[in-house]
Formats: C-alpha cells, sequence, structure tokens
C-alpha cells in the first residue's frame, strides 16, 4: 500500500500552491465581514488552470480524477485564507463541472464547456427547495414538456453561488409517478427569461464570502437540449454530484484544518505564560497532539473514499463517512484553535474564522445524522450479507 502522491497529484497539489500564494486576500477580512464573494479572484483561479482542470483530454484539459481533485482542492485551501472563495470554486467544480463532463452529450460538452472555461463564468448547483432539504424526494419544483422543450416552473433555496452565477445545473421533478425515475437535470443560462436569481444573498455565520441565495422559475422556457442525459436520469446523476462534493469538496476542510495546525503551533511555540512557552504544558501538548489526529484521520478517510470513487462505488458508505469525521475534525479543531490563541483566537482573522467556516461542514452535502442512517442502513446489509 502505497500512501505517496503520483507525479501527478504532485503536479496537481503544486501548481494550486503556486496559484493560490499569488491570490491578493489583503482584503479578505472586510469582504468576509461584509459578506462578499469575490469573482475577479474566482475568475483569476478558473485563468492560472484550475478552469481545464475537469476539462476533458480532448479540449486540452487535465481530465482530473477525484484522488487529483481532491490533491488539488486541499493544496488549494492550505495557502489560501480565504475558504469561502475556495468552497464556491469546488462546488462550482464538483457540482456543475464534473456533471457535465460525467453525463452530457459531446454537442453540449462542446456548446458549453469552452465558453465556462474560456469566460471564467460560474455556476450554481440548484437542488434544495423549502420542504425538499434532506427530503430530495419531496420536490415539487418542476419541468413540463412542451412543444418547445420544457417550462420550469418553482424555487429553490440557500443554493450555493446562486447570486453570482452564469449558468445553472438544476434538478427538477418531470413525473410524478412515486418512484427513482421521477426526476431529470438541466443547464441553462442564468439569465434565462423567467429565471430569477437573488440579487442579495443570505448573510451567514460562516462562509461568508461564499455567495448563497434562492433561485426562482417563473414559466421558463428550455431547448430539449437543456436536459442532461435522458428523461428521468435525474437521480443518478445527482447520486454522483452529490459523491464528488461530499469527497473532493471536503478536501477544502484538509487544507484548511493543516494552515489551523501550522498557525496555531507556531502560536504556542512562541507565546509565552509563567515565563515558559505555551507549548511546554502538557494540556496543551494534548490539543495539539488531538488536532492533528483529527487531522490525519479525516485525511486517511478522505483519501480513501476519493480512491473507492475512482473505482466506481457509489454506495455512498466511503464518502459519509469521510464527511462526518472531517466535519466532527474542523468543527473540533476550530474550536480548540480559538481556546489556544486566547484573546487572539476571537478577534477577526484567520482563527476565528476558520471555525465559522467549519460549522456548516455538518450541514451542507447531507447532514452528518442523515449520512449516519445511510450508512447504518448499508451496515446491516452488509453484515447480513456477511460482506464485512
Amino acid at each position: 500500500m502505497n500512501f505517496d502522491f503520483t507525479e501527478k497529484q504532485q503536479r496537481i497539489a503544486d501548481q494550486a500552491k503556486q496559484i493560490a500564494q499569488k491570490l491578493d486576500l489583503e482584503d479578505v477580512v472586510q469582504r468576509d465581514l461584509a459578506g462578499t464573494f469575490s469573482k475577479p479572484l474566482f475568475r483569476q483561479l478558473i485563468n492560472q488552470g484550475v478552469g481545464k482542470w475537469l476539462l476533458p483530454k480532448s479540449m486540452k484539459g487535465d481530465d482530473l480524477n477525484a484522488l487529483e481533485l481532491t490533491a488539488g482542492i486541499e493544496s488549494l485551501a492550505e495557502h489560501c485564507e480565504d475558504s469561502g472563495l475556495i468552497f464556491a470554486l469546488s462546488a462550482h467544480l464538483c457540482a456543475c463541472i464534473h456533471p457535465i463532463r460525467a453525463f452530457a452529450s459531446s454537442e453540449q460538452q462542446a456548446q458549453w464547456l469552452p465558453k465556462i472555461t474560456n469566460e471564467a463564468w460560474i455556476g450554481t448547483h440548484a437542488i434544495t427547495e423549502p420542504q425538499a432539504g434532506s427530503d430530495i424526494y419531496a420536490m415539487t419544483t418542476n419541468a413540463q414538456k412542451s412543444e418547445d422543450g420544457f417550462v420550469l416552473n418553482g424555487h429553490k433555496d440557500y443554493i450555493t453561488n446562486a447570486p453570482v452565477a452564469d449558468f445553472i445545473v438544476v434538478h427538477l421533478r418531470t413525473e410524478d409517478r412515486g418512484n427513482y425515475f421521477d426526476y431529470s437535470t438541466f443547464i441553462l443560462h442564468s439569465h434565462e427569461y423567467g429565471v430569477s436569481l437573488a440579487k442579495a444573498p443570505h448573510s451567514k455565520s460562516g462562509l461568508r464570502t461564499t455567495a448563497m441565495g434562492d433561485i426562482h422559475f417563473n414559466d421558463c422556457q428550455v431547448p430539449e437540449d437543456a436536459l442532461i442525459g435522458r428523461l428521468g436520469a435525474g437521480a443518478p446523476i445527482f447520486q454522483v454530484s452529490m459523491e464528488w462534493e461530499r469527497v473532493c469538496l471536503f478536501a477544502l476542510y484538509l487544507g484548511q484544518m493543516k494552515r489551523q495546525l501550522q498557525k496555531t503551533a507556531h502560536y504556542v511555540s512562541e507565546r509565552q505564560q509563567f515565563d515558559a512557552p505555551l507549548s511546554s504544558y502538557q494540556a496543551v501538548q494534548h490539543q495539539l497532539c488531538d488536532m492533528y489526529f483529527n487531522y490525519e484521520t479525516g485525511r486517511l478517510l478522505l483519501y480513501k473514499a476519493a480512491w473507492s470513487l475512482d473505482k466506481g462505488d457509489m454506495s455512498g458508505v466511503a464518502s459519509s463517512l469521510a464527511k462526518i469525521s472531517i466535519s466532527n475534525a474542523a468543527i473540533s479543531n476550530g474550536q480548540t484553535a480559538v481556546q489556544l490563541h486566547g484573546a487572539q483566537g476571537v478577534i477577526s482573522g484567520d482563527i476565528e474564522r476558520m471555525l465559522r467556516d467549519a460549522m456548516p461542514s455538518a450541514i451542507f452535502s447531507g447532514t452528518s445524522n442523515v449520512l449516519k442512517n445511510n450508512i447504518s442502513t448499508a451496515l446491516i446489509k452488509r453484515l447480513k450479507a456477511q460482506w464485512i
């Protein structure tokens, strides 16, 4: 068993480090307090190479797999203090670009991917509704067949990147038969007639530099070729998108925790109390050890989940275990880092921001409670089949 990065993984991680270190983040505190997303910084990330990460090789892209994308996102987040920016980018890559790469026709890919990359368009992945959060099958926003294509009606809530989106990947109800094939996936421009994006993003406690908002569809007419895949194929497309999001997107918390560890270790080594550095006290040493343990445990589970994803595992067990572990680790480490920094930990800056940015991790992409239910169901089946 070899835990070393492959040559390509290391190249992507090094590239991500170089790109992140070129970002001008002097205003990140102000943007965080104001809840402002930076499209210029997003454009800079895309233009400096990240935009090619998921492009097919036929389009001169890097065509990264899950392990390679995970390495890239972890490195970006380690060297960029704007976790909201990396979150917005990761959601764009995992839940918008990957479904196009994996499920869109060659004609759709040729229509959308070059434009998205060349003009640094940002995507939004619309699933959640007021009564359809964890219960995705309660979705009511729908697409009705028409002579010219489909007519979309309804609304989506709490959608990442919605207020700043250039295009939308949306899951809609196209049948009402009460089964797995009631849903379909569409792609459309955000400025289509009948589409209304929230102008003001929701004010959030964490990930404030990611814009989150609502999308309304009011008799929005889209052509036949707005449909990704077949009619009724939305559920498996959604499942794959969530697998990539739960795995690759959560690499940003690995990068954040590594940055947090470095800053905390430096602080407790320099901070003097009672004529000795904080790092000389056993209680502090144990807390630092716990932070590192959390990081390493989550990292092992996440990279195993990425490996499983590349092997075609869509059971959701590996990704759910990794997501739960990293959510718990990011929140716990954030609290410990604030505690160890004392007053410096609660003053506006990277340390207190990392705690706030970690808090939503237990909610989005499937709440920890729902994922535990899913793991338990799968576990019982595996035990009965003597598969463990």
